[in-house]
């Protein structure tokens, strides 16, 4: 049962485009809709923001995230939860920006902005809720 959960939420990190980033202010919730590249073996999720913008500006605050990948049509949710961890190198920043943007070009302009921010988030735990009442729960892999 579980090794049939775990392929499904590979699937649903590798094959899904968009997830909902949840951040909060510390008091109120803040959602985001927001494209999402992964690197799936070390369970990294990288968005692209602008620095200025309320995900940002809560992450840097308050670094505890949530993301929802969903397939509403399948009854599939995963929620993953997660922290921020600031890209140090430049060199990283830009090899991950490559693999972005070869797998979301629409999003050339938003990265070539001067306010761009690449956010990285590692992923520490995470839901698989299959319908109304079969929810699988998991540590992720390196958290």
């Amino acid at each position: 049962m579980s090794k049939e959960k775990m392929r499904l939420i590979d699937d649903l990190i590798t094959r899904e485009e968009l997830c909902v980033l949840a951040t909060s202010d510390g008091i109120r919730p803040y959602c985001s809709l927001m494209y999402f590249f992964a690197d799936h073996a070390a369970m990294k999720f990288y968005f692209y923001s602008l620095g200025s913008s309320q995900a940002c500006r809560n992450i840097r605050e308050h670094p505890h995230v949530s993301m929802l990948i969903d397939r509403r049509d399948q009854a599939q949710a995963l929620s993953i939860q997660g922290v921020h961890s600031p890209i140090k190198k430049r060199q990283t920043t830009e090899a991950i920006t490559r693999l972005f943007l070869m797998k979301f070009p629409q999003m050339a302009e938003l990265a070539a902005h001067p306010d761009a921010t690449l956010i990285r988030i590692n992923g520490v735990e995470a839901q698989l809720a299959t319908g109304l009442e079969d929810v699988f729960s998991t540590k992720l892999k390196n958290s």
